[in-house]
């Protein structure tokens, strides 16, 4: 007979983890409750009751009193950050939670959890039942044993079960030494001291040597290490404080008997009107699916070779039918396999397809176990790929047509792409991940791609080294649920009010996204070099200027070291009169760059600032761009997405494009890298003026706004002599810069705390400017305040084209997250719509050139700015096409206005 099991889970870790799971989406309900830690932790211990059914189960917390470690050192956990609001609020529905599972509700004063568990696991082994800690906690590692092991369940993956075994592979210690070494070693996040110079290597290193602390202290001259042994020799008492800090007590004198641990049938009867009241609608139907006196085990559905038929296509013969089939659909999902994730450096090894549910078929293009060469595949493709009248999807279709691109393919017929159509229907989360959606709205569980390759690491098998039947059931299941979200995703866009934008808008871009990224950008990689060696010297030059100015050399780049040197050795703080800044939880001096610019007219902050600022430029950009030449193209090639930005807009990664800096001569002059591929082109840059600013003007239908764009003054010396009460002879630069951080402040809804920060100004000061503003353009502040009551009754926005972004935390009972709702709100709508104008516009645009036949090509975007390398011949009927479509692309009641350049780089253009 099989053990009975006794599962102890650690409430207050769970609770914390289930908060802090979704602490980038929260998930709100409709009263504005954040529910994140009571879902996570009701997901949790429905998880352990209906899939692993142990035998008996007690849920475990911490109290808030002191515990007996407190009073051997008044610092334990001193260092934690103290609960969110939103958190605090949402203990008792946790209470509540326990309580409905009918599980006992474990905890007790002087106490901490883990010694609790640790109490009752051991009592449990003692009597022949199967303790699991469900845990992460690496102390817990230490009472491991034969019949007592951990239970650690990850989001999205298999649990992980940690016994003896598991430690001693990872870290190479049995659990009895598990005590020592983290006394050695330390836990910053509980702020035991442990022995300093000792890290986690090292810890180990000694363990294996000497096997225990004591061991090792009866040893220390052993320890060749002179530091180490130092370290170990000046701090015996930290290591041995820290040691009984780290114990776990396993004689806790908790009254508890195993009957009452015993597990509970599931009351449908508590737990259902529970999770209704907190809009658990998955929960609730998982909990219905069965008879309330019986747990139920409702384990994901998984690939079922039986219901699904999914066929490798390895002959011509084959090949000939598939072609043959797909010529006569009218829509297909495809999907590739490839040998990577960057485009332009990958092949495709493989294409699978699915045209109806639970079917699909993968032709290999490069397998060493395959009958048919890429040239076949590809000629036979090739045809239908290209057809535009045979329409196709995928999950982030631009990658596929991207990898086929690189084979010859040019896919036409772009339709649909689950990923950003899962997007406009969900804004409020970015999870797009297909085997999260088919979590999500199917309850399957895809093979994972470890199933076939192995984890990360120098051991991962290459896709060509997997067998040709684990590689067919992988690629098909990603193409057929592919296609089955396509069917429910295509009703959710009707539903949603978005099938219009994603259809004219997000879809057309897709196809325009991928003919930029094919483009790239040219490097002047002899200039960067060049860049590179100027930066380098000054970087030392500043370096040792710094040092005669410190009076010694010290490590300028540690926080800890530079606190020193500025605040207790040369007291800078005393010489400008200013209070030395806060120090961090850990007793050192904060040296982040806001805290330096408060004391840059000090000399030496001033040469640290410059040196801080030339190593970011160095690193970032100057020698990290050369390195992302691609090999193929001997370009640059970013890669845009639709779906990050919650706002709409485009973003740039790998590399980030848009990042590079404007600001700043010296940032500046990287933009002169960038350059047009022959002698015979130039760089075109066209940039919207103030087009957010524009944007507010047309839908709050402020009168004053309007007119100042209508009569083309410079809006920023406008609001400047509004909010000052100026003559517009009278405004200086200053007088328009403050004016300009108002203008776009007000747009991200700043606080009048904010602008006074911004502007160095009271808080007063900045009430009545705001004040002031609001009185020149009175329609701002009422579209402010309409839209943010409309977020209130309807829990999202809109921009112009109707891209919605929920947003539930609008209703939330702490100030903060509601108030940084209202700022989102109000954002959104500007900035957003601002992001749906420049998308029509590059669509517009894009269609013109290929129109023409212009050899014109767009190769980036950069927010408000759309960038173009011209053949020097095509330049004087480019760049007034390229204006008068950015300036047309949406019918605005202001004009729009577009700034453009031509130049031998991007800087000389901009």
């Amino acid at each position: 007979m099989s053990k009975e099991r006794l599962f102890l889970i650690d409430g207050s870790a769970l609770f914390y983890r289930s908060y802090f799971a979704f602490i980038r989406n929260p998930l709100i309900n409709s009263k504005g409750e954040n529910t994140s830690a009571c879902y996570g932790f009701a997901l949790y211990m429905m998880n352990i009751i209906y899939d692993i059914q142990p035998e008996y189960l007690g849920v475990v917390f911490d109290t808030k009193e002191p515990t007996f470690r407190h009073d051997m050192y008044a610092e334990y956990k001193a260092t934690r950050d103290k609960m969110p609001d939103d958190m605090v609020t949402q203990i008792p529905r946790i209470v509540e939670l326990v309580k409905a599972f009918d599980v006992p509700f474990l905890e007790m004063v002087g106490y901490e959890a883990d010694d609790i568990i640790g109490t009752l696991a051991t009592r449990a082994a003692d009597n022949g039942i199967e303790a699991y800690m469900a845990t992460a906690d690496k102390d817990m590692m230490q009472l491991l044993s034969p019949m007592i092991k951990m239970y650690n369940m990850r989001p999205g993956k298999d649990a992980e079960i940690i016994d003896q075994k598991y430690l001693m592979d990872t870290l190479e210690l049995r659990p009895e030494q598990v005590i020592d070494y983290l006394a050695l070693m330390g836990d910053s996040s509980d702020n035991v001291p442990g022995v300093p110079k000792v890290g986690k290597k090292t810890a180990i290193n000694l363990l294996k040597e000497f096997g225990t602390m004591e061991n090792l202290y009866a040893n220390l001259d052993k320890v060749t290490q002179k530091a180490v042994n130092a370290s170990l020799t000046e701090n015996r008492e930290l290591a041995d404080l820290s040691k009984k800090l780290v114990t776990i007590e396993t004689n806790v004198p908790i009254d508890v008997d195993f009957e009452s641990l015993k597990i509970s049938p599931v009351d449908s009867e508590k737990l259902v009107p529970l999770f209704q009241d907190l809009e658990f609608k998955s929960l609730v139907a998982r909990v219905q699916e069965g008879p309330s006196a019986v747990p139920v085990a409702t384990t994901r559905r998984q690939y079922d070779p039986e219901t699904q038929k999914y066929n490798l296509i390895s002959t011509p013969e084959e090949l000939k039918k598939l072609a043959a089939d797909l010529e006569k659909l009218d829509f297909f999902v495809f999907d590739t396999e490839t040998t990577g994730l960057n485009p332009f450096d990958s092949e495709v090894i493989g294409i699978a397809f699915s045209w109806e549910k639970d079917r699909g078929c993968y032709v290999l293009l490069d397998h060493p176990e395959g009958n048919l060469a890429a040239e076949q595949v590809v000629d036979a493709l090739k045809p239908v790929f290209e057809n535009p009248a045979i329409k196709k999807g995928a999950h982030n279709i631009k990658f596929d047509a991207l990898m086929l691109r690189q084979h010859g393919i040019n896919v036409a017929g772009i339709e649909f792409d689950t990923l950003i159509a899962n997007n406009l229907v969900t804004s409020e989360t970015r999870q797009n991940k297909l085997d999260t959606l088919t979590e999500k709205y199917f309850n399957y569980e895809m093979i994972p791609i470890t199933d076939l390759i192995g984890p990360k690491g120098k051991n991962q098998k290459s896709m060509t080294d997997v067998p040709l039947e684990q590689i067919t059931p992988y690629a098909c299941e990603d193409a057929d649920l592919t296609l089955q979200l396509k069917i429910l995703l295509a009703e959710k866009l009707s539903e949603s009010g978005t099938e219009e934008l994603f259809k004219t808008v997000e879809m057309p871009l897709t196809e325009i996204l991928i003919k930029v990224e094919e483009n790239g950008v040219k490097l002047d990689t002899d200039f960067l070099n060049q860049m590179s060696e100027k930066f380098g010297k000054d970087i030392l030059r500043l370096r040792s200027e710094i040092y005669e100015l410190a009076g010694e050399e010290f490590n300028v780049n540690s926080t800890q070291q530079l606190g020193k040197i500025l605040f207790d050795k040369l007291e800078i703080h005393k010489e400008l009169k200013k209070r030395p800044p806060k120090r961090t939880a850990t007793g050192q001096y904060s040296t982040t760059e806001a805290i330096l610019l408060k004391y840059e007219k000090h000399p030496v902050v001033n040469k640290i600032l410059q040196h801080r600022k030339l190593v970011k430029l160095k690193s970032t950009y100057i020698d990290a761009l050369p390195q992302l030449v691609t090999k193929r193209t001997g370009r640059v090639h970013t890669s845009f997405s639709q779906t990050i930005a919650a706002t709409g807009r485009l973003s740039s990664s790998d590399p980030n494009l848009q990042n590079i800096p404007i600001r700043g001569e010296l940032g500046r002059e990287i933009r002169k890298a960038f350059i047009p591929g022959s002698e015979d082109s130039v760089i075109l840059s066209a940039d919207y003026s103030q087009v957010e600013l524009r944007m507010m003007a047309h839908m709050s239908e402020d009168e004053a706004m309007k007119e100042a764009f209508e009569q083309g003054e410079d809006f920023h010396s406008t609001t400047a002599a509004a909010i000052f009460d100026l003559s517009m002879d009278e405004v200086t630069p200053d007088h328009r810069r403050k004016a300009k951080a108002v203008n776009f402040g007000i747009i991200y809804g700043i606080s009048r705390f904010g602008l006074a920060s911004r502007l160095e100004i009271s808080a007063n000061e900045a009430e009545q400017i705001i004040a002031s503003y609001f009185t020149r353009f009175r329609n701002v502040n009422q579209y402010m305040i309409d839209t943010i009551q409309f977020a209130r009754e309807n829990k999202y926005v809109k921009t112009v084209l109707g891209r919605v972004r929920n947003i539930p935390e609008i209703m939330d009972r702490n100030a903060n997250i509601r108030q940084n709702a209202e700022r989102i709100a109000i954002n959104t709508t500007i900035q957003g719509s601002a992001a749906d104008l420049i998308k029509l516009a590059m669509i517009s645009i894009q269609n013109l050139l290929e129109e023409k036949q212009l050899q014109t090509k767009m190769i980036l975007q950069v927010h408000d700015e759309l960038v173009f390398e011209a053949p020097k011949s095509e330049i004087d009927i480019v760049k007034p096409l390229v204006i008068t479509e950015m300036e047309n692309a949406m019918k605005l009641k202001v004009p729009l206005k577009v700034d453009a350049g031509v130049g031998g780089n991007w800087l000389e253009a901009h």
